[in-house]
């Protein structure tokens, strides 16, 4: 048994990852992923790693995840409150529903 993989509660103190699921409005998906793209731009000028992005275009679903090795709570607030970040808020004009959960990340390897 390889001892170097760890369990979930050796994980769960690890970075801070944030899952984002996003309910996309029908006919939304051009204008959101224009605003995404400025986000994700906003996000990795702020420190955070953007570790995935799928969209599940049948079911008007998107789903991405960030993370920040460090007090994730303190630098989301910062971001959250640039005045580039409140400019780029429109996002939500095109999303119904969403998700936000802290998860673990688990390696692959």
């Amino acid at each position: 048994m390889n001892t170097s993989i760890k369990t979930l509660a050796e994980l769960k103190d690890g970075r801070t990852v944030e899952l984002k699921v996003y309910q996309v409005k029908n006919g939304g998906w051009a204008e959101f992923l224009r605003c995404w793209r400025k986000i994700v731009k906003l996000r990795r000028a702020a420190g955070f790693v953007v570790e995935f992005a799928v969209a599940d275009i049948p079911g008007n679903r998107f789903m991405w995840a960030v993370s920040f090795n460090g007090d994730f709570i303190a630098q989301n607030t910062n971001y959250l409150n640039d005045p580039d970040r409140i400019a780029a808020n429109v996002i939500s004009d095109y999303v119904g529903r969403f998700e936000i959960p802290k998860v673990v990340h688990i390696p692959i390897d």
